[in-house]
C-alpha cells in the first residue's frame, strides 16, 4: 500500500472516530444535552437528540471504515452544519458564551473543511 494512500485511510479513521464518539458520548449526557434543547424550546428534544446522535455515530463509523465516505461525508457535513447553527447562536450572546460559542463555531468550519476533503477521497 502506497504511504499516502495509508494517510489517508488513518486520517479517515481519526475522522471518523471523533463522530462515533461524539454521538455516543450523547448518550452519556442525555439528560443535560436534551435539557438545553428543551430550554430553547425545540419540539421532542429527546427524539431529536437520539435521532441525532445515532445519526453521528453511524456516518462516523462509516468514514471510519472508510465505506460510503463521500456519502459519511456529507451526512457528517449536514449535522455539523445544523448543530453549528443552531445551537452555537454566538450572535444572540455576550462576553465569554459569545467567545467560546464562536470559537466552537469556527472549529466546526474547520471541520467541515476536512470532511469536504475526506469527501474527495471516495
Amino acid at each position: 500500500m502506497h504511504p499516502l494512500v495509508l494517510l489517508e485511510h488513518v486520517g479517515l479513521a481519526l475522522i471518523g472516530l471523533f463522530f462515533v464518539w461524539g454521538g455516543f458520548n450523547h448518550f452519556r449526557v442525555f439528560h443535560e444535552v436534551r435539557g438545553m434543547l428543551a430550554d430553547r424550546g425545540w419540539p421532542l428534544p429527546g427524539a431529536i437528540l437520539t435521532l441525532a446522535s445515532l445519526w453521528e455515530a453511524a456516518a462516523g463509523g462509516l468514514l471510519a471504515s472508510g465505506f460510503h465516505t463521500a456519502w459519511a461525508a456529507g451526512a457528517l457535513i449536514l449535522f455539523v452544519a445544523l448543530a453549528s447553527g443552531l445551537l452555537l447562536d454566538f450572535w444572540n450572546q455576550e462576553g465569554e458564551a459569545r467567545s467560546a460559542s464562536l470559537n466552537s463555531f469556527m472549529m466546526n468550519l474547520a471541520l467541515i473543511g476536512g470532511l469536504v476533503l475526506a469527501a474527495t477521497l471516495a
